[in-house]
């Protein structure tokens, strides 16, 4: 409980100067962006292969700012996000189903559609995620040497999700936070990461009890800081360690510079 509200007095700290920001953009190469927050927590130096992976990665969830293509083609031409913006779409996780998010919900009650033309909507939406998906997937299985098939499967989905995890927890730090994920589902998300994709035994579920007591910070933006702050010391020595040095060791013989921890 101590490490916790030690995070917990560092963050406030930290979000008393940032929780005014109306956007949080990728940023390469420089601090307060995506790009930094992401390669705090991954056990890896800045280098072309990583940052080209992020990229990627960022602009599956955040691009286009306009609607994705074909989106409002007939019969769906009246749609509008009205005042929230880009963020109504991909901004649910690597994992999760697009009508978890209550806001796209919303609008998409708002046009009345038949049911008929709801569904073919949230086709639209779920083959669009999908598509984003199995390029993100693709791209970490060739940047970070995992087969996207059989067991490795599942690590190439674990670094999928933690780093969009990471984005979103990012994005809790800004004004406009209504149509982000909910923040139980981002933890669990990671936790799952951490613990069955990773199979990280006693040290994930030792991790995931610190984001378990993250729960008891009821300032949501507190919340997401503190998530934030505990992969950031935890998650580049856990993942070097896991099922005994396993991933260190692939990670060197694709040449890809670790921190020195």
């Amino acid at each position: 409980m101590k490490y916790l509200k030690q995070y917990a007095l560092l963050t406030l700290v930290i979000l008393l100067n940032i929780s005014t920001l109306s956007a949080k953009s990728l940023n390469p190469g420089r601090k307060g962006g995506h790009e930094a927050d992401i390669y705090s927590v991954l056990p890896f130096e800045r280098c072309t292969e990583i940052s080209e992976l992020i990229l990627l990665i960022h602009n599956n969830i955040d691009h286009p700012i306009g609607y994705f293509p074909g989106l409002r083609d007939a019969p769906h031409q009246d749609f509008t996000w009205r005042k929230h913006g880009h963020r109504v779409f991909f901004h649910w996780g690597y994992n999760a189903n697009p009508q978890s998010s209550p806001i796209l919900q919303e609008l998409v009650a708002e046009r009345n559609w038949t049911a008929a033309v709801q569904q073919s909507f949230w086709k639209k939406v779920v083959d669009e995620q999908a598509r984003r998906n199995r390029e993100s997937m693709a791209t970490v299985g060739s940047t970070l040497g995992f087969q996207t098939s059989g067991a490795q499967r599942a690590y190439a989905n674990a670094f999928a999700s933690i780093i969009t995890d990471i984005h979103l927890l990012g994005d809790y730090s800004t004004t406009n936070i209504v149509t982000l994920q909910n923040i139980d589902l981002i933890i669990a998300d990671i936790k799952k990461a951490l613990f069955e994709s990773l199979r990280g035994g006693d040290d994930a579920k030792r991790i995931n009890k610190l984001l378990d007591d993250t729960a008891k910070i009821e300032d949501v933006r507190l919340r997401a800081e503190t998530a934030l702050g505990i992969l950031q010391r935890e998650f580049p020595a856990f993942i070097l360690k896991a099922q005994n040095g396993f991933f260190a060791r692939h990670f060197e013989k694709k040449s890809l510079p670790l921190k020195k921890l």
